[in-house]
């Protein structure tokens, strides 16, 4: 057993004392440091209640002011009380979210960057068509990068007179004018006809009707065809098709022939496909594969005696009804006035006029421009 020492327990008393003291003073000091802050950040109050820290917030409470030496002692976080880069990005964005100028700017810049599936379609002529008439909404259909392309570059087309729109290369006319009629023309003079410098002329042999299916036959075909002759007018002849199956449209090209009666013609026996505005028709519901199949019947039918077959149609009509690959081996004529065509795809014969003047001719003709040498075949 260690002696008793008088001394040192005395100066472990006084140490003692100090260090309680000291932490009497410290404690203190903070208590006085929370307090200053308290009361410095206190909200005035609107009510008796006081603060709840188990109250719901409410909006209010939650929104965190501009001004941090405003802020309430419930908008203080009191382990992150100095997170000021935090808050002024709170607040920037609240002021871009109140601001009306703001929003408006934001809207008109969003406008002008975002474009319709019209709009894209629009200026993207090589993937998409608009096959709608002029004037009329417009309908896209999309463009196929397999079948093949016509090479008529706009710049190339011109009128040489009122009536007369020619196609150059080089500076040489390489196109040839022509007019397609039938029985709606009347009786033509083709001698006049001649003098305009029409070259050769499509003539209607007849027609299927469209609702009845009876085919028929073009009352003034024979005339206009014996006009032709005479005044030396190459020929081309063309069917009203309305056939629903491969049958009729071997019916078709067997009575196209037949009209014809052993007379050689230069120009194309044409399957003429369109369809009949404002009423119902025959062939209106018939898939792409189906109307495909039909005209692949007349053609091969047609050039079984020894004659050239050839498709008509709208650009709609040609682009929605039929598989233009399947059908890319046969020339087109396509029905599209205008002086130019949108129409991507390879095509012989274009009706660019349905208000064509011609002497020899009352009243309006269509008028048509051919890109292939078919007088010299």
């Amino acid at each position: 057993m260690g002696m008793f020492d008088d001394k040192s327990y005395k100066q472990g008393l006084d140490i003692g004392r100090r260090v309680a003291i000291g932490s009497v003073i410290a404690s203190a000091a903070v208590l006085a440091i929370l307090g200053m802050t308290v009361a410095m950040n206190k909200k005035p109050s609107h009510n008796n209640t006081g603060f709840n820290p188990y109250a719901k917030a409410t909006e209010e409470s939650t929104e965190f002011t501009e001004d941090p030496n405003g802020r309430t002692s419930d908008e203080l976080s009191f382990w992150n009380m100095y997170d000021e880069e935090e808050e002024e990005e709170i607040v920037v964005k609240d002021e871009k979210k109140s601001s009306p100028s703001n929003n408006k700017a934001d809207k008109i810049r969003e406008s002008a960057s975002v474009k319709t599936p019209e709009d894209d379609k629009s200026k993207n002529p090589s993937k998409w068509l608009n096959v709608s008439p002029e004037g009329a909404e417009p309908e896209y259909v999309a463009v196929n990068s397999a079948v093949p392309k016509n090479d008529l570059s706009p710049d190339g087309f011109s009128y040489e007179n009122e009536n007369k729109l020619v196609y150059s290369r080089g500076g040489r006319n390489v196109s040839h004018f022509g007019i397609d009629v039938s029985k709606y023309n009347g009786t033509i003079s083709w001698n006049g006809v001649k003098k305009e410098g029409v070259e050769y002329a499509l003539l209607r042999v007849g027609a299927r009707g469209y609702s009845s299916g009876k085919v028929v036959l073009d009352e003034n075909f024979a005339a206009n065809l014996a006009g032709c002759k005479e005044n030396g007018i190459d020929v081309g002849i063309y069917f009203f098709s309305q056939a629903i199956n491969e049958n009729e449209a071997v019916e078709e090209a067997n009575y196209c022939v037949a009209a014809l009666g052993g007379t050689a013609i230069r120009y194309p026996v044409i399957f003429d496909s369109e369809k009949v505005v404002n009423d119902s028709y025959r062939t209106e519901n018939l898939s792409s594969t189906e109307l495909t199949n039909i005209f692949k019947a007349f053609a091969q039918t047609v050039k079984a005696y020894g004659y050239t077959p050839m498709i008509a149609g709208t650009k709609e009509q040609l682009a929605k009804k039929f598989d233009l690959m399947e059908i890319s081996d046969y020339d087109v004529w396509l029905l599209d006035t205008g002086e130019t065509s949108t129409y991507p795809y390879r095509y012989a014969i274009r009706q660019y006029s349905d208000k064509g003047k011609i002497k020899g001719i009352n009243g309006d003709v269509n008028c048509d421009i051919c890109f292939i040498a078919y007088s010299e075949k």
